[in-house]
């Protein structure tokens, strides 16, 4: 009895996970993620990063490009209500927003004597740092991402092994009942 039992767990569970599966990945990508907003966010920033060291290789600086930056940059970190950013308490993101927040006081201050005599080599480096430090928070923010999704499928399967079990159940005990 016990060998039918473990192979019908099997093949239920083998059945479940195929016939959900399309359903899952719906599921997993909506936008329960609560950092979804602050992720797409950091993304962005990575592009104006890119933009302004575009800006700084003709000798511009787009001095709004700085203020959106260092405001979203804050959000990332503790919240803003305006942006719809969360802010973040997982250790690790936050470890590296706080690490690029120091850079980025680091390129404000040679921005402002960029600004005076036109040496925008200091300041491009900078810049260069700063987008390295956030491709790897865009990375820590799509694993967080990721194992958010994993655990919702899971947590999908379970729950639907668990009707299918029930009911799988609820026939058996209705056919021996007759």
């Amino acid at each position: 009895m016990k060998t039918l039992t473990k192979i019908t767990t099997i093949t239920l569970l083998l059945g479940t996970s195929t016939l959900f599966a399309s359903h899952l990945n719906d599921y997993a990508i909506t936008n329960n993620y609560k950092l979804l907003n602050d992720m797409n966010f950091a993304k962005k920033q990575q592009t104006l990063i890119l933009d302004m060291n575009r800006a700084l290789e003709t000798n511009h600086v787009d001095m709004d490009a700085y203020k959106q930056f260092t405001k979203v940059l804050l959000g990332l970190v503790k919240g803003d209500e305006s942006l719809n950013l969360k802010g973040t308490n997982i250790p690790k993101i936050k470890t590296k927003l706080n690490e690029i927040q120091e850079l980025w006081k680091i390129e404000l201050s040679t921005l402002s004597s960029a600004k005076s005599n036109k040496d925008t080599k200091k300041a491009m480096e900078i810049l260069n740092s700063v987008l390295t430090k956030m491709n790897e928070a865009v990375s820590l923010y799509n694993k967080s991402y990721n194992r958010f999704k994993q655990k919702s499928k899971l947590s999908s399967i379970v729950g639907q092994h668990m009707i299918a079990s029930e009911q799988k159940q609820m026939f058996a005990f209705n056919f021996t009942k007759k």
